[in-house]
This record gives structure tokens, C-alpha cells and sequence, in this order.
């Protein structure tokens, strides 16, 4: 997709990479096995996946799908979203992981909008009878978790636009 970081901070994500990858891969495999009913992993991230046990959102909801793989053949784009649950009131909710350091950088974190978006665009052609109710970011930092809660349509539109600012750019013209 459109890349909007710049070489510096392209940089510093490859300076940092061997922090923040191995955390994001154990939350995210802890989260997995959380919302999937399998026995809990060991981690070295404790601090971060009490934060997620605690959550009610992804404690008390019901998995509908989890790591769930989609494609836009059109497009040419595909990824897997973290989860698709159902909660208590009967909402359900298109979701994302993010795992950061510190709690000052959990309120810093900002949502994954465009990218709940492009997951929700292809549910879309894939699921039509489907409706999201809610998307929503969990950030989650050490002793915090952080719900960022988002209209379906803010994301859709949020994708539309990162997809256009992708083709404005690859055009020659």
C-alpha cells in the first residue's frame, strides 16, 4: 500500500525491528490462543497479556473468526485480520492488534483505521450477508490496554482513500 513513512522513520523501524517483532508476534499468538479457546502460551510479555485477559472485548465476546485470511484478486491485495467477534449485545466486531512498549505510546497509538477498512472491504466481497457492526483497535502496552472504537463506514472510506493515494502514485501520469 501507500507508504506513508519516511526514510528516517523506515530506519528506525529496522533499527528497532528486533523489539518490537518478537512482542508483536507473542501478543499476537497469545491473543490467538485466547480468543480460540487453546491453551495460553508462555510468554516473555506478561505485563502485555494480562492486559489482554482483562479486556472485555476480546474476554467476553464470542470468536467468529481469528488470523481469518482474505484477497481482493481486483486488487491484487490480501492480508488476515486478528479477529471477527460476536459480544454479549450481539454486535460484531472487526478487530486489530497493536502491541507498543510503553503505556505513553498505548494513547499515542493511533487506530488502524484504513487498514480495518481494506479487511472490511473484502469481508464485504467475500461475506455479503455479513455485517460489522464495530471496528475497532486494541493497543496494548505494558499494564494497558487501549480500545479505539471506529464506525464501519469511517473505515471504509478511510481505505478507499489510502487505496486511491496508492494508484495516484504508481500512475505515470
Amino acid at each position: 500500500m501507500t507508504n506513508r513513512v519516511s526514510p528516517e522513520q523506515a530506519a528506525q523501524f529496522e533499527r528497532t525491528k528486533h523489539i518490537w517483532a518478537p512482542r508483536g508476534n507473542d501478543v499476537h499468538g497469545f491473543c490467538e490462543a485466547m480468543l480460540t479457546r487453546q491453551e495460553l502460551p508462555e510468554t516473555d510479555y506478561g505485563e502485555w497479556t494480562a492486559e489482554l485477559q482483562d479486556c472485555w472485548l476480546l474476554r467476553d465476546s464470542e470468536p467468529l473468526a481469528v488470523e481469518y485470511r482474505l484477497c481482493d484478486s481486483r486488487k491484487g491485495v490480501g492480508g488476515s485480520f486478528d479477529f471477527l467477534v460476536r459480544t454479549t449485545n450481539g454486535k460484531v466486531v472487526l478487530g486489530d492488534l497493536k502491541t507498543v512498549g510503553n503505556e505513553t505510546a498505548v494513547d499515542r497509538r493511533k487506530p488502524a483505521v484504513a487498514q480495518l477498512g481494506g479487511y472490511l472491504a473484502m469481508l464485504i466481497d467475500h461475506h455479503p450477508k455479513l455485517t460489522v457492526d464495530w471496528c475497532y483497535t486494541v493497543v496494548v502496552g505494558p499494564g494497558r490496554c487501549r480500545l479505539i472504537q471506529n464506525e464501519p463506514d469511517e473505515c471504509l472510506g478511510a481505505w478507499v482513500d489510502a487505496w486511491d493515494s496508492f494508484k495516484l502514485q504508481e500512475l505515470p501520469f
